[in-house]
């Protein structure tokens, strides 16, 4: 169907294509701006292969395309990205896309100097400010790069409720205008993209969580305004050690801050930083000899981790026969314990896996990565001080048992367990944010899991909400909600159980665009299939391996033959598989533009039009029977591509295999 357009420049320049009316288009409503809805944005308006209106909502105008960590609002330029520019793109299936933006398409005029000049190569850090441009621009490219049929249409309000009507569901959202006007947004499918919770309000804030001595959250919207009214000298306490007080540090340090800043954490533990040569490495480790034990206990995990930490550390790390940097050790030894993680949750009880993950939460959270130089020192050099130049930040150990206002309210008395109380002039709190969703102060979120029941709180680690493999939610009476999906922060639990991903982890760059692409092509999947029963009744998980998938699908057609001939098909759709349909598939999802989808989409229709009628002619199958496997395999082949596509341990090598496509930087600028 073809449907008029018209366009109109919103947000920041993007291009957004708008229907003057439409018709029979689709309408999936992306519920959040930012990182992850922005992204999943764009791999909708990629593959969409029906009309589709895509609507995305924001409700803060300075988190659209970067969210809390990229946002307009929530940093200055000298917030750095975490990771090397040589592993930030949105593509998986592109690794050198980030690079070939910024070098060669990125606007810079609004840049500060020291990076107009810049060129990034694979061991760069990257300004949080640049990647939100380079989403908002890919969005832009996405737009214009679709089919007619397919738009974008941006809205500006707090989405308050999501319910169901009929076969579709209906948003309600508060826009964003001086009156608040209340719309109703009818959407055939949802995808929540709503990013973080409001961080933690621990109880030791209450007597101050209403004076402007106290930073409640370093990412809202007015905190580089509030960091700026930060008196030079005046002393600073920042609650928490995690990676939020190193952006803290870096936000008081851009505002003209001099004076002393106190990190404190109940165990006094620190993120390190990578040293200069540094590489990201996989490790494989062997499975812990704790695992063997029949009850894991608490204690018994917490022993057998200690005893296989200092075994590996003896055989890889400094001072070992190996040879791993002491700042990256514990992150690759966790890394490569991600299976094992996924089979310790899965065996122990709930309350145990929470108990732990609460109770070892800042030694995971600062042991699973380091930081960048560019981050680190910052605070690192900051902590020691040099000649002439004092010691400004300082690691308090201690348990705060609470804050009160004194000298008028000008200043904050901080109460320790077992230490000496101090007075500092300004409280931020670090705590990170509330993973909770039984108890959200959200109001959708509350709808949702209270209200609707069209979610609940993630079932082994209450971190998150309980999702299906895609992310679908996951109701209060455990079926999976009809086309109601979510991408981002709200999954951790999921990626910790069903991924072993710990630490910032579970929210990562490269988890998040993961999701994002999966979710995306599943959504997409449905709007193919939504008549089309069969592709709707495909099991969970067999995707991941086309040998199982071959199995079913031949299983599937329940056919009335010799064993011998049976085998023999199911070798021929594998050989088929392996050999035509992924490598094909793969081309489809790697394509630069829709011209060369189009293309490789064609080849890949034709040559599976052609399998399916080999398949009839050699095993005396219906023309149903062959259509039904052909339709079958499309789909698993697909999802077996994307799956693969978002596994980071086939892309570990990717820097020699695009060597010649990027641009390095002198080791100097590394």
């Amino acid at each position: 169907m073809t449907v008029e357009m018209q366009h109109a420049p919103l947000h920041d320049g993007v291009q957004t294509t708008m229907p003057a009316a439409v018709t029979a288009a689709e309408r999936i409503t992306i519920v959040g701006a930012g990182f992850s809805g922005t992204l999943t944005a764009i791999r909708l308006l990629q593959f969409a292969q029906s009309p589709l209106e895509i609507c995305l909502m924001e409700r803060e105008e300075g988190y659209r395309y970067g969210g809390l960590a990229f946002g307009q609002a929530s940093t200055n330029w000298e917030h750095m990205l975490n990771i090397q520019a040589g592993r930030i793109t949105l593509r998986r299936e592109r690794p050198e896309d980030f690079l070939e933006w910024a070098n060669e398409e990125a606007d810079r005029s609004s840049w500060p100097l020291t990076w107009q000049y810049h060129t990034f190569g694979v061991a760069c850090v990257v300004p949080r400010r640049i990647f939100r441009q380079y989403l908002a621009e890919r969005l832009r490219g996405a737009v214009a790069d679709a089919r007619p049929d397919v738009s974008l249409r941006e809205l500006s309000g707090e989405t308050i409720d999501v319910r169901a009507e009929g076969e579709r569901y209906v948003v309600k959202y508060a826009d964003a205008g001086p009156q608040g006007a209340i719309h109703e947004l009818p959407s055939d499918r949802v995808i929540l993209a709503t990013g973080h919770l409001a961080p933690v309000q621990a109880p030791f804030y209450h007597q101050v969580k209403d004076s402007d001595r106290f930073i409640a959250d370093p990412y809202s919207p007015d905190a580089q305004e509030r960091f700026g009214a930060v008196g030079p000298d005046e002393t600073v306490l920042v609650t928490g050690s995690a990676l939020s007080s190193f952006d803290t540090v870096v936000s008081l340090v851009h505002s003209g801050h001099t004076g002393q800043i106190l990190i404190c954490s109940r165990g006094g533990h620190m993120h390190d930083t990578y040293p200069t040569d540094h590489e990201h490495d996989i490790w494989q480790a062997r499975r812990p000899p704790f695992l063997d034990t029949e009850n894991l206990t608490p204690e018994a995990v917490v022993e057998g981790i200690k005893a296989e930490y200092a075994h590996l550390r003896a055989e890889h790390g400094p001072g070992g026969s190996g040879s791993a940097h002491d700042a990256v050790f514990a992150e690759r030894v966790m890394k490569a314990w991600e299976p094992y993680v996924i089979e310790l949750v899965s065996r122990m009880d709930g309350a145990d896996v929470r108990m732990l993950l609460d109770r070892y939460k800042s030694l995971i959270v600062t042991n699973r990565t380091s930081t960048v130089r560019e981050i680190g020192s910052v605070v690192r050099d900051r902590m020691r001080g040099f000649n002439g130049a004092p010691k400004t930040v300082s690691v308090v150990a201690a348990g705060i048992q609470d804050m009160r206002l004194v000298e008028d309210g000008t200043r904050i008395r901080v109460v320790f367990a077992d230490r000496d109380d101090v007075i500092v002039d300004r409280v931020v709190n670090c705590l990170g944010n509330n993973t909770d969703y039984e108890r959200t102060g959200h109001p959708l979120w509350s709808a949702l899991v209270h209200g609707r029941k069209f979610a609940q709180p993630q079932s082994k680690t209450h971190r998150g909400i309980e999702v299906g493999q895609h992310g679908q939610l996951v109701t209060a009476d455990g079926e999976t909600a009809r086309d109601l999906f979510c991408v981002g922060p709200m999954r951790q639990g999921d990626e910790t159980t069903r991924r072993g991903r710990l630490g910032a982890f579970v929210f990562s760059i490269g988890t998040l665009r993961n999701q994002c692409f999966d979710t995306a092509m599943e959504v997409l999947r449905r709007v193919r299939s939504a008549s089309d029963g069969e592709q709707m009744n495909i099991p969970e998980g067999i995707h991941h391996c086309l040998t199982r998938s071959s199995d079913w699908i031949v299983s599937d057609l329940r056919l009335r033959a010799k064993e011998a001939d049976v085998e023999r098909l199911r070798h021929r759709i594998l050989s088929y598989a392996r050999e035509t349909a992924y490598p094909h598939t793969v081309d489809l999802l790697q394509a630069e533009d829709r011209s060369e989808r189009e293309k490789h989409r064609g080849i890949l229709g034709e040559d599976f039009a052609q399998f399916g009628s080999a398949l009839a002619r050699e095993f005396g199958l219906s023309a149903e029977q062959a259509r039904r496997a052909v339709s079958l395999l499309a789909t698993v082949v697909e999802k077996h591509a994307v799956h693969n596509l978002c596994d980071i341990t086939k892309l570990a090598g990717w820097d020699a295999q695009y060597g010649d496509q990027v641009k390095h930087a002198p080791k100097k600028d590394a």
